[in-house]
């Protein structure tokens, strides 16, 4: 059984982290949790016996999603005066208290919504991950794009997006799903001519997004004060219903081996895409999924070129903020950090460089 001091440790680190990344309404509420926590209260009932890691299991986002999922259906009355999501705006002041009510008032719902894990699908990683397709795609017009910890596939669907950035803007002007970046250096190298011929992805707990149930889950993790990322996430559901994602459930490895030793027409570029993903996979996955992109890499040559297209937190001893955008491309294996970006793709600094 979980400790409670490492339960509080994990709503205190969830808190700090969640205003650090520009959300005070939930920094605001989950101080309260982890007061109401430390005196016992509904909090505690509810979490009581979780029997993951409170840290690496977000257990205070499971919590938070529980509860946004209630204000978005209509079940928390009091609560939904502060959720811009439902059109209310956040008082601070006493969002804590309304926030505890809910809890107070749920405990029910909120215990068993502990068991689904978060999943957000921020498209808003898409403008990086664009950028980094169009740097690796080169003279290749047809681009297969297969994506490891796909969740709903969202990121599958990046060139229907419309991107409007400070240095750029890309994409169907009528697109229902907006992403606007503060985009520092200059813009990258656009590709016009490409076309995405196929997109597949998988993940171990994939999100149907042609699923009202399942939207709702996929929406309710998304941040409430943080209306931008809602409404585009919104758009990119839309434009799912039209063009659902093909998302695999299974593992990154056995799928990248059956997905990697399928055959290639010439002239296409096979692209293997994941985005803030990496840190779910235990350290024998990391290894399998490296070595079948190595071993797949040996066997690419110019009319069958293979790339890695990431935008994961940079590893240890890379010093920087932001997650790391970085490609590999085979034949040649030339390995490129093309810049840096938030993990929810607000901002994004382009700076090539070879490692």
């Amino acid at each position: 059984m979980t400790s409670p001091s490492r339960l509080i440790e994990s709503f205190e680190h969830q808190a700090e982290a969640c205003r650090r990344l520009e959300s005070p309404m939930y920094g605001a509420m989950l101080d309260a949790a982890t007061e109401d926590l430390s005196d016992g209260g509904p909090v505690a009932t509810i979490v009581e016996g979780f029997d993951e890691d409170p840290v690496s299991a977000a257990l205070p986002l499971r919590l938070m999603g529980g509860v946004h999922r209630l204000v978005l259906m209509g079940l928390a009355e009091r609560l939904a005066r502060h959720y811009p999501t439902v059109g209310g705006s956040p008082d601070l002041d006493s969002i804590g208290r309304d926030f505890l009510a809910t809890v107070r008032d749920h405990p029910g719902y909120l215990r068993s919504g502990l068991a689904v894990a978060p999943q957000t699908n921020d498209i808003g990683r898409s403008a990086p991950l664009l950028a980094g397709l169009w740097a690796v795609a080169g003279n290749a017009k047809r681009i297969r794009l297969l994506e490891i910890g796909s969740a709903g596939g969202l990121n599958l669907l990046l060139d229907r997006y419309r991107y409007e950035t400070s240095a750029w803007r890309w994409g169907n002007p009528a697109s229902p799903a907006v992403i606007e970046v503060d985009w520092s250096g200059p813009a990258p190298q656009m590709n016009s001519r490409m076309s995405i011929t196929s997109r597949r992805g998988c993940d171990v707990s994939p999100l149907d997004v042609t699923d009202p149930e399942q939207q709702l889950r996929l929406l309710s993790f998304i941040w409430p004060d943080q209306l931008a990322r809602f409404e585009r996430t919104q758009g990119a559901l839309a434009i799912a219903g039209d063009e659902p994602p093909v998302v695999d459930r299974s593992g990154a490895p056995a799928w990248l081996e059956a997905a990697l030793g399928e055959p290639v027409e010439r002239r296409t570029i096979t692209v293997v895409q994941q985005s803030v993903m990496w840190q779910y996979l235990d350290d024998a996955s990391k290894r399998s999924v490296d070595a079948l992109i190595e071993s797949a890499g040996e066997r690419a040559t110019r009319s069958r070129p293979l790339a890695r297209v990431s935008f994961e937190p940079a590893p240890a001893g890379y010093g920087g903020r932001g997650m790391m955008l970085r490609t590999v491309t085979w034949p040649g294996g030339e390995d490129r950090v093309l810049g840096r970006g938030h993990p929810h793709g607000a901002w994004f600094e382009w700076e090539p460089e070879v490692r």
